[in-house]
């Protein structure tokens, strides 16, 4: 063999060697050659064969970077010595199989490039399940997102799960191509085709369904080039499956995108058991642990790792990025650092593509990628709060250069670069809303405090578009679309939470109160934003100096406080609130109402006594519609203190007063009806008032729990199991998912079904969540009505003594205090008390203190 072959037949082993070793090490030729301080040229001509005798300090490299121990072998392939093994058989060293661009990769081959990272996807087990059903359905898929979001991961563990034995995963990493046109090469670079092959089709054509899944990384900004080779893969190959990441979808008619959303977050920094499910924690705490042995998460731990995930959005980047620092700083330090992320987060990352090595540079890869005019769009609604609508974009960020027109188009743009990202939660019940996460609007702020621009003055133009806003909900309460008109307003709450933080910092209490008096019944829609608009109620009361109009504030704060579950605190505010009002206005009612109410579910006999004054001055108001409102909150009042004759007929002239204009059918006195007709044991009127309730309900109202139950207890109390059993199951979901006020009822019949199925640890379940649900908010009055249920269920666990024990405490309850239980829950008691004896020491001094120390025990005994 002449020198010129010899040579030739050694730059062929030595390029399939290394192309086997770099492909076992799972790296493409952009991650060798950035471990190995080279070009990416250098790699991709020694792979191909076309470097005759690469230099020994080049070999020494590559040998690091792939990790490996011995290398007198590896420089020997490359020209430089004899290997040690062939130094008494002159045999040349069996060079690894070049793939063929006419066969298929062999198995020990299957997968080329990126390998996903073992541990390195949290809560995706959703996402990967959907994936793999979609590459097995279609050809194109293109999982798109705001960067660090965690594409790539899912990809490659989607692709390594759909991959079966005989399938290659070839993966591209994009980040380095800078041309459209170099795609295909890119492509070719990834298989590690025979030095000389230039035709794509060529690696292509041949394949069987399911035989090869090319994964295309990072494609957002070469787009184009990506898109025109991804039609004609799935256009011309029925055996490619293509898998593409990219911040903007491709476009194409044969793609389905998928959206990769942040991991999820916990909602409190109470539950321990939450926190530590959460998906975002238990990344942060993995890769915290990689530089702390020593972690892990605790109950003292736990709110701070809490609140650091929600400041970082749950972006799966930045929480790697936080937990390397946890290294040298301390999770407290970590969070407290947050304030300038981007410098906390600034590293120490050396993998990955150069974009995704800094928060920082993740999110300016995307920004810089804009028209200018969406640019600016984003760094505007950065001074909004999140979510936000396009209606609050037109009126606080538009002028000069962006026109009002323009703004659904730059809205389109933000959200198919994933800088933006639509709600969809509730959207038929809100309309559409837009979110930034927290990392990329503190870019954008960033970026338009850097421009010189006075960001007093968005913040300023909130003040007036938020005042302007709520003067168009005057008179909403009597429209025909008030529901829509304040839910159109509860969607904006968060631009609402932004000019009131300006307003306050400006000292203009007058018209922060404006603003809350307005905005109060949008507050109502959600418990979280109603937290706010107590704290904002009662921030005004205090500061504003009109008796009068703290007086209506703190009455918001009450019924805001109440729908919370806080009645405690309504009942606080309600007190202050009447004092401060004059008596028979509007607002004086709504908080001798709220007063009533609330003291009735405390057991406050006060509260009984003011009825009647409450609902005479309620007529002589001449509102019809506050006076049918008044009526029905004392009719609910009346219907817990069981004075079921008198709390009817106040719910009929509720209901008697629907034919004039202005009133409107409201379920929860419906409800009402059903309950006082149920307790009466006529079955067929309270049928009648369920089905009214839920007709009249909004067909999109989130929280569908209280009808749904109020139907459930009807066909139980007809003997219908299955079909209150379904109505139930129904209302389970939204009970996981909102905080109803009559999600004790739910628990309460789910009991009630599950015993008399003889399921009895699912009926200990559901009744001591009843039981704990009451007990923290502070209803104590429904803790009569769920109690009797708690004893039947310990009868049937066979902890009689216990069971017995608390049936005489309510035997006792029932003969000397007041309110007394209601009939249905008197049966139940009755029925599992044959061996019960009413209890010493009765009456008690305080009422709900005894009833809260029943709940206690049986809280106790069913555990």
């Amino acid at each position: 063999m002449s020198d010129t072959g010899g040579r030739a037949d050694g730059r062929r082993v030595f390029a399939g060697l290394l192309l086997d070793l770099r492909v076992r090490a799972g790296l493409s030729q952009e991650e060798l050659a950035d471990r190995a301080g080279l070009s990416v040229r250098s790699i991709r001509e020694m792979e191909a064969g076309r470097v005759a005798r690469p230099r020994k300090d080049s070999i020494r490299l590559l040998a690091a970077a792939l990790g490996l121990q011995d290398i007198d072998d590896f420089l020997a392939a490359a020209g430089h010595g004899v290997p040690r093994r062939v130094v008494q058989q002159a045999a040349p060293i069996p060079a690894p199989p070049v793939v063929s661009v006419a066969d298929p990769a062999p198995t020990g081959l299957r997968w080329r490039g990126t390998r996903p990272i073992p541990d390195g996807l949290v809560g995706r087990e959703q996402e990967l399940l959907e994936l793999e059903g979609l590459l097995r359905q279609n050809r194109l898929v293109t999982l798109v997102g705001p960067g660090g979001v965690g594409k790539t991961e899912l990809a490659l563990a989607a692709a390594d799960r759909f991959s079966g034995a005989d399938t290659t995963v070839v993966v591209v990493d994009l980040t380095t191509v800078q041309r459209d046109a170099a795609v295909p090469s890119a492509i070719l670079d990834a298989f590690g085709t025979a030095p000389g092959t230039s035709d794509l089709d060529d690696v292509l054509s041949g394949r069987r369904p399911g035989d090869l899944v090319i994964v295309e990384d990072n494609a957002e900004h070469v787009l184009d080039g990506v898109a025109t080779v991804a039609n004609r893969m799935v256009r011309s190959f029925p055996g490619v499956g293509v898998l593409v990441t990219s911040r903007i979808p491709l476009g194409l008619p044969d793609e389905v995108v998928r959206r990769v959303q942040v991991l999820g977050v916990p909602q409190n920094d109470d539950d321990f058991e939450e926190i530590a499910a959460s998906p975002a924690v238990v990344m942060f705490c993995r890769r915290v642990a990689r530089v702390r042995p020593d972690f892990s998460l605790t109950p003292e731990s736990a709110p701070t790792v809490a609140r650091l995930c929600r400041r970082l959005d749950g972006l799966p980047l930045a929480l790697e990025l936080a937990a390397a620092r946890a290294g040298s700083l301390s999770v407290e330090t970590i969070l407290t650092a947050l304030d300038d992320r981007f410098r906390l987060l600034s590293g120490p990352r050396r993998f990955g593509a150069p974009h995704q090595r800094t928060l920082a540079d993740t999110i300016a890869w995307s920004v810089d990628a804009l028209s200018d005019a969406a640019r600016q769009l984003l760094y505007r609604t950065s001074v909004l709060g999140s979510p936000f609508t396009l209606e609050a974009v037109a009126g606080v960020c538009t002028g000069d250069p962006l026109h009002e027109i323009d703004v659904p188009m730059l809205l389109a743009e933000l959200v198919e670069k994933s800088l933006l990202q639509p709600v969809h939660e509730f959207e038929a019940l809100y309309g559409a809303r837009y979110k930034l996460l927290e990392t990329i609007r503190e870019h954008a702020y960033a970026g338009l405090s850097s421009q010189g621009s006075d960001l007093t003055e968005f913040r300023d133009r909130a003040v007036a578009w938020c005042s302007t806003y709520v003067s168009g909900l005057e008179g909403a309460w009597s429209s025909p679309d008030r529901d829509r008109r304040y839910r159109a307003a509860h969607a904006n709450s968060a631009v609402f939470e932004v000019a009131l933080e300006r307003a306050a910092e400006l000292g203009q209490w007058d018209v922060a109160a404006r603003i809350v008096l307005g905005f109060r019944i949008a507050w109502q829609y959600q418990a979280s934003v109603a937290e706010s608009g107590i704290r904002w109620a009662t921030l005004c009361a205090a500061e504003v100096t009109d008796k009068e109009v703290s007086g209506q504030l703190l009455a918001i704060a009450g019924r805001l406080s109440g729908l919370t579950g806080d009645i405690r605190g309504a009942r606080r505010h309600y007190e202050e609130a009447r004092t401060l009002i004059p008596g028979e206005t509007e607002m004086s009612l709504v908080a001798r109402g709220g007063w009533v109410s609330s003291g009735s579910h405390l057991l406050d006999t006060q509260s009984l006594a003011e009825i009647p004054a409450l609902v005479d001055d309620a007529r002589k108001h001449g509102d019809v519609q506050r006076s049918a409102t008044v009526q029905a909150i004392c009719g609910l009042a009346l219907l817990r203190w069981g004075r079921l004759p008198a709390a009817k007929e106040l719910l009929l002239a509720w209901e008697a007063a629907l034919v004039n204009p202005g009133v409107y059918p409201d379920e929860i006195a419906y409800m009402a009806l059903c309950r006082v007709e149920l307790e009466l044991g006529n079955l067929a009127e309270a049928r009648h008032w369920a089905e009214l309730a839920r007709d009249s309900q909004a067909s999109d109202d989130p929280e569908r729990t209280k009808v749904a139950g109020c139907l459930a207890m009807v066909e139980f109390h007809a003997g219908r199991y299955d079909e209150a059993r379904a109505l139930l199951d129904a209302a389970d979901a939204d009970i996981r998912g909102h905080r109803g006020y009559f999600d004790y009822l739910v628990m309460l019949y789910r009991s009630r079904l599950a015993r008399a199925a003889g399921e009895i640890e699912q009926s200990r379940i559901a009744i001591r969540d009843a039981v704990n649900r009451l007990l923290v908010e502070g209803r104590v009055v429904y803790l009569l009505e769920v109690l009797p249920e708690a004893v039947a269920v310990l009868h049937a666990l066979d902890r009689s003594d216990a069971a017995d024990e608390l049936c005489g405490q309510l035997l006792a309850w029932q003969r000397s205090m007041d309110p007394p239980m209601l009939p249905t829950a008197w049966a139940v008691l009755q029925e599992s008390c044959s061996r019960a004896s009413m209890a010493p020491g009765w009456p008690k001094p305080d009422p709900a203190a005894a009833v809260q120390q029943l709940a206690n025990d049986a809280l106790a005994a069913l555990s």
